[in-house]
């Protein structure tokens, strides 16, 4: 046999209540349907469960037996659906890619990600701005951190979630070295260190248009690397053999200094991204409304 279990619940309350205008008002019915819902379980069950009288409403000994099953029914679907979610929140998982994990905008979104939605298992990535739309597009990837000024492609949604100023990385003797802040033009004539275009091309069409607009474009240092770009570019500054535009927030390792650049210069934005379909991560997005 099966019984709804919302006439199971409009039981239970009634059989609290003891009186129908009482649990029809706990139950937001009126009183004739709360009637009619207790004699359609009663036609159900094939019993009476309750005794209508001039002098109020009792359980009937079919009420009473029925009484505890019903009580144990509803305790069990409710412990279900909790242990439903909660395994459901545990294979969450939330594919995110991300170039530089040790800057700060990046080591920002991971900490609250943690913090906020500890029951997802983070998979995190750092492929470049170009695979991760692919991925995006492919269904591969959740969300993708990136600069804001790299194209968003069809079918991929985005929002700025952070703006940062720049610095620029100089050797610890460096003329400027001392200087604060540093206009851009003061760098016309240093070799600048940019990483391989694959990795991230719109943080180096962003530098290439700072120098640009300061009236220079500038040399680049025939170095790169795919992987590991900054630290390498801190060796090659260090070493005094080129200089760094970066992020302000950017920690300097022994023998180089991170100056701040003069007004003027627009700070970079960093566009969280995410292809709107079933799987758009709604929770995560929501906690990542903003980091400013």
């Amino acid at each position: 046999m099966d019984v709804d279990l919302r006439l199971v619940r409009y039981f239970l309350v009634m059989a609290e209540e003891l009186h129908f205008t009482a649990a029809a008002r706990r139950l937001y019915v009126s009183q004739p349907a709360l009637s009619n819902q207790i004699r359609r379980l009663e036609t159900q069950l094939g019993a009476q469960l309750f005794d209508r009288s001039p002098r109020g409403v009792t359980l009937t000994a079919a009420g009473d037996a029925f009484l505890p099953h019903a009580r144990g029914a509803l305790e069990a679907i409710r412990s279900g659906v909790v242990d439903a979610t909660a395994a459901a929140e545990r294979d969450q998982v939330l594919r995110i890619d991300m170039l530089q994990t040790n800057l700060a905008t990046p080591r920002a979104v991971l900490a609250r990600l943690r913090d906020r939605l500890p029951s997802f298992r983070l998979e995190i990535s750092s492929r470049g701005t170009r695979e991760q739309q692919q991925r995006l597009l492919a269904g591969e990837l959740d969300l993708a951190l990136c600069g804001s000024t790299a194209r968003c492609p069809d079918g991929v949604m985005q929002r700025i979630i952070r703006r940062e100023a720049l610095g620029v990385a100089l050797p610890e003797r460096h003329p400027l070295a001392a200087s604060e802040p540093v206009a851009v033009r003061e760098l016309t004539d240093e070799l600048h260190y940019l990483p391989q275009d694959d990795l991230a091309p719109e943080w180096n069409e962003f530098v290439i248009a700072c120098c640009r607009t300061a009236g220079f474009a500038p040399r680049r240092h025939p170095a790169s690397n795919s992987s590991a770009g900054n630290n390498s570019a801190a060796e090659l500054v260090r070493a005094g053999e080129c200089v760094a535009l970066g992020l302000l927030s950017t920690p300097a390792p022994p023998g180089v200094v991170v100056r701040p650049l003069a007004a003027g210069v627009p700070p970079y934005g960093w566009s969280l991204r995410w292809r709107d379909s079933p799987r758009t991560p709604a929770a995560a997005l929501a906690v990542l409304r903003s980091l400013d």
